[in-house]
């Protein structure tokens, strides 16, 4: 128990310091235990509640400063500070803000109209976009990265890309949804939280056609400009990497364990080596591994399910396990063929009727088939096993009542009399 007062001499330097968890501040006067202290933050006073000894002044209000004023014009809003800087918008990012709320007299209104023209004169002066609009599309960036469920450094990396291409003038007359789903595919791609062409169309609610199409203008913009973004990459689709990438997205969102994930990295990186599925997306090989690893491992996921969660059709899925189950041998280990021997001979099956059906597609027509005009010429049997030969032109018929007919031009019809 401690007393207010000189604090006493401490441990010598070097020796160690015991900490005392049981020291408590107690009046000197009156000496109650347990003590009653008060903090009078307005005169930051420490005061003791039962004798009215001043045990402390000048104490620092730990306190959140907020409060809410009846005259401000947010309402409810404590806040009494702005944003925190973004060193993209300069030095100049803190303007001036003119209420509306003049009595009626019009006197905002000209104020209003005066800085939006004061603005409008110096971004013609100066060739570049208003640091409200950017301010603006900056915060619509971050609300999409946060429906994304992206990280902050792709939120930065984005509204980063969006002013070296805005400064190139390469955006002017894009549609804005267009121009932010780019920026944030860009940048996805340069953190390395890859993120497919569908997944940012659908959160913008934009084609993937017009997306694509200011993709590659804000990818050559920013190359051109030679500004690095912070990243590893320039932008450009890594296959392997986003496979790696999609892989382990798909596996949480399923919930297949890390073994799944292992197992499928390793096939994803043997077929593309061995050229078995190069030139396919890498949502499709993704999903096409990640179903061919689901049945190797016994694993109870549908190439629905696996399809529907990366966008591609269920057919497409399907055609890449068959295509890498032409090579199964070559894409995994060899311990994986006793100890999944069950899906081994799955997949084994599967390659060989895909191989099958592959090679009766390119074949040529065998030997035994006959031409149309073969068949044509060929002897015709009947039921009772007599064989007809086709007659030429203009030989005569004779029929059971005597009539001959002549095949030609002409018709002679004899009667039996």
């Amino acid at each position: 128990m401690a007393l207010a007062g000189p604090r006493q001499p401490g441990p010598k330097f070097g020796q160690s310091v015991a900490p005392n968890l049981n020291v408590r501040h107690l009046c000197p006067n009156c000496r109650t235990d347990p003590p009653n202290i008060i903090e009078e933050y307005s005169k930051g006073d420490l005061v003791c509640g039962d004798c009215g000894t001043i045990l402390g002044d000048r104490i620092v209000d730990t306190r959140s400063e907020w409060r809410t004023f009846a005259g401000d014009e947010n309402g409810d809003d404590p806040s009494r500070v702005g944003d925190a800087g973004n060193p993209l918008l300069g030095s100049n990012h803190l303007d001036t803000v003119i209420s509306h709320k003049d009595g009626r007299s019009g006197i905002a209104r000209d104020l209003n109209r005066a800085v939006q023209r004061a603005n409008n004169l110096s971004n013609g002066i100066n060739g570049k976009t208003n640091t409200a609009v950017l301010s603006a599309v900056f915060s619509r960036i971050g609300e999409k990265c946060d429906a994304m469920q992206l990280p902050r450094g792709v939120r930065e990396r984005a509204q980063h890309v969006y002013k070296i291409a805005d400064d190139q003038k390469a955006i002017k007359g894009k549609n804005e949804p267009a121009i932010i789903a780019a920026c944030i595919i860009y940048a996805c791609r340069d953190a390395g939280a890859h993120r497919t062409f569908q997944e940012a169309s659908k959160a913008l609610k934009i084609s993937k056609k017009e997306l694509g199409q200011v993709f590659t203008v804000i990818k050559n913009a920013v190359q051109a400009s030679g500004t690095k973004t912070g990243g590893l990459s320039d932008g450009s689709n890594n296959a392997q990497e986003s496979t790696e990438a999609l892989l382990g997205r798909f596996t949480n969102y399923l919930d297949l364990g890390n073994a799944v994930f292992n197992a499928s990295k390793h096939i994803a990186a043997e077929a593309t080596a061995k050229s078995t599925i190069d030139g396919r997306s890498p949502v499709s090989i993704a999903a096409g591994v990640l179903y061919f690893t689901c049945v190797l491992l016994s694993k109870n996921a549908s190439a629905k399910d696996i399809a529907g969660m990366g966008g591609v059709s269920e057919s497409t899925t399907k055609l890449i396990c068959k295509m890498v189950a032409t090579k199964l041998d070559d894409v995994i280990r060899p311990e994986w063929k006793t100890e999944y021997a069950p899906g081994y001979a799955q997949l084994a099956q599967l390659g060989r009727i895909n191989d099958s059906a592959r090679n009766s597609r390119s074949g040529t027509p065998s030997k035994s088939l006959k031409t149309p005009v073969a068949q044509a010429q060929s002897v015709n049997g009947n039921a009772n096993g007599e064989a007809k030969t086709p007659k030429p032109e203009g030989s005569v018929n004779g029929d059971a009542n005597g009539e001959a007919k002549v095949n030609g031009d002409a018709n002679v019809n004899g009667g039996g009399a």
